[in-house]
This record gives structure tokens, sequence and C-alpha cells, in this order.
């Protein structure tokens, strides 16, 4: 313990390296000693979380497309045709009744926790134009959110007894036709953006900030980047993070850098090889919502 980055290193027990500076965040995610491999190794904690993520965030076998290893192409092939899809919806304009609703919602209609559904079923209509978002699976996201990091052992039992787990990613798997992208996207990711419109919906709500509020400046002030992302060294040496070896678990702390430095780099790991292919479709579906809340003004 002890090194210049806060290492917490306890023999036996959890090796793990916090990282909550964005341009050293940038640097580990572009130095290819530090990959998505999740292999079990190290002490008892580390083994832990990287065997759930591993184990947990796959379909049929295969890690989802954010928890998988470099390879020899990245982004994967099916991650740039996404990301093309989504790029060219966004450049020709959003709209549809999932807009309608989602602006409806930031203006304060339905109650406060509808957000997520509504805003999943707009993710999952990107895979199946007919996906309807309903309790059951805005609680299996919420399952699959909480079951990686957490550490109660009466849920974790409960979910063992009842295959909770293994239910919650067959149901949202097949409301998008198997497209892992898709269950990452309405499993995983939709929390992220979930708060973003729950952000918007307390933005709207004041009047002076709403009045003061361009679809850029809307966007900005609720755009929430993911907790964290995990790493782990291929090989032992140093960073500007400080030293490491193979058994360390490095944690990007995404949403902690974005606090010091706004902006959309920490949100969509843009830049890296680890780029979120929605990258620039959330922000565009956010900007329309807003435009849409305010009743289409240009302010």
């Amino acid at each position: 313990m002890g090194d210049r980055m806060s290492r917490i290193a306890i023999p036996g027990l959890v090796d793990i390296l916090p990282i909550d500076d964005a341009a050293t965040i940038a640097v580990i995610a572009a130095d290819r000693r530090f990959d998505r491999e999740y292999v079990r190794r190290g002490p008892m904690l580390n083994r832990i979380v990287l065997g759930r993520v591993r184990s947990i965030l796959t379909l049929a076998g295969a890690p989802l497309p954010p928890v998988a290893e470099h390879g020899p192409v990245r982004p994967a092939p099916s991650q740039s045709a996404t990301q093309a899809r989504l790029d060219a919806l966004a450049a020709g304009g959003l709209a549809g009744p999932d807009i309608d609703v989602l602006a409806a919602y930031v203006r304060g209609e339905g109650g406060a926790t509808q957000g997520g559904k509504l805003a999943q079923q707009a993710v999952g209509r990107l895979f199946d134009p007919y996906y309807s978002a309903d309790d059951e699976s805005w609680s299996a996201a919420l399952v699959l959110r909480d079951a990686p990091s957490s550490f109660n052992p009466l849920k974790r039992l409960i979910w063992a007894l009842t295959g909770r787990i293994a239910k919650a990613r067959e149901l949202l798997a097949g409301k998008v036709n198997q497209d892992p992208t898709g269950l990452h996207g309405t499993g995983v990711a939709i929390h992220n953006l979930a708060e973003a419109f729950a952000r918007m919906r307390t933005l709207y709500a004041d009047p002076a900030a709403r009045g003061q509020s361009s679809p850029a400046a809307a966007v900005a002030a609720a755009m929430v980047a993911p907790k964290q992302v995990l790493r782990q060294p291929t090989v032992a040496g140093t960073s500007p993070a400080g030293p490491f070896t193979e058994n360390t678990l490095v944690l990007l702390q995404l949403e902690k850098a974005n606090a010091r430095t706004p902006g959309y780099d920490m949100a969509f790991m843009a830049g890296s090889w680890s780029a979120c292919p929605a990258q620039g479709w959330v922000p565009a579906l956010l900007a329309t919502v807003w435009r849409d809340a305010i009743g289409g003004s240009a302010q």
C-alpha cells in the first residue's frame, strides 16, 4: 500500500488501483498493456469481481462488446456498424413517439421513476422497432446493473436460488433479437441514460435554469458517465498512475473524473479503442428531447 496513486494492495485479499484523473485515464485507456481479458487471478476480491463480470456480462458464452478484450480489430466490426447506423440516425434528425414521451417526462409528466422504462424503450427500439419496456424488463436491467458489484449475501443467495441473473439476461436478450450490443444497451448502459433524463427533468423544473439552458447546455448538465470501468494488466510495470502487477485490478473511475473535468470524453471513452458506439447518438437524443420539452424553441 502507499503507492502514489492510492493503490490498495492487501496480500491475499485485494489489489486495486483506482484512477479518477481524466488525463491519466486517457493515458491508461490507450495503453495496450491494460486490457479486458478479465482472467480470474490475483487476490480473493479481484478474482470475485473478475469472475462476476466474465460470467454475468455475457451472451451465448461470449463477453458483451463493452467488456470484451481488445482482440485483433478494435472497434470490432459489429461495433463499427452499430456506430455508423447510430451516427446516421443522429445526423438525420430524431423524431417519433419515443421522443415525445421522453419530452413529456422531462416536463414533469408521469412518475419520477418512469424515466428508466421510457429510456429503455427508446434504446430497445434501435434493435427491435416493436420493443416495449415494462416493469419486468426494467427490473431485469436493475439486476444486470447490480449483479457484478453487489456483495449483499442475501441478495446474491436469492439470485442464485432463483436463477434471477440468467433469467434477466435471457429476457433482455430476447427483446433485442439476441443482439449483444442491444443487451448491454438496454440492461447495463441504460442506467446512465435514465439518470441523464432524470437530471433533465430536475433542470426543467427550475424555470430560471430552464430559460437559460440551450440544448447543448442542457445535455452537458445532464450527461452521466459510467461510475467506473475495469482494466486488467497483461504484464507488470509502471505508468502515470504508479506501479502495477499482473494481479492489479485497475479501476478507471469515469464518474469522478467527469465531475472534475465535464465533457463527453469520460462518458463515452471517446478517442480510445473502447469508445462507446452511441457517443454521437446519445447527445443527439438528449438535445432533441430537450428541444421538444421546451416546445421546439431554438433557445
